[in-house]
């Protein structure tokens, strides 16, 4: 339990200065012209950080999941992006 507590209290701490981080003017450039990454770099940080306290094969499962609900996000973006320009 001590090491999950630690695990979500890092993930916190990142999560926090990755927002801060998305609160500067290039942050601010970045998350608006690329929405998507800045989303996938978030649910990678909670996704790395999951892996410290779940098992690895529920690991895999959310990770999936993720994957295959993202994916089509993304690629949407990508499309609207490229159409756009």
């Amino acid at each position: 339990m001590e090491n999950e507590t630690k695990a979500f209290a890092a993930l916190g701490a990142t999560a926090s200065a990755y927002a801060a981080a998305l609160n500067t003017a290039p942050g601010k450039k970045f998350a608006k012209e690329y929405t998507w990454a800045s989303v996938v770099i978030g649910t990678s940080l909670v996704l790395a950080f999951l892996r410290l306290v779940l098992p690895k094969e529920s690991w895999l499962k959310v990770a999936a999941a993720f994957g295959i609900a993202g994916a089509p996000m993304i690629g949407r973006s990508l499309v609207n992006k490229y159409l756009s320009n």
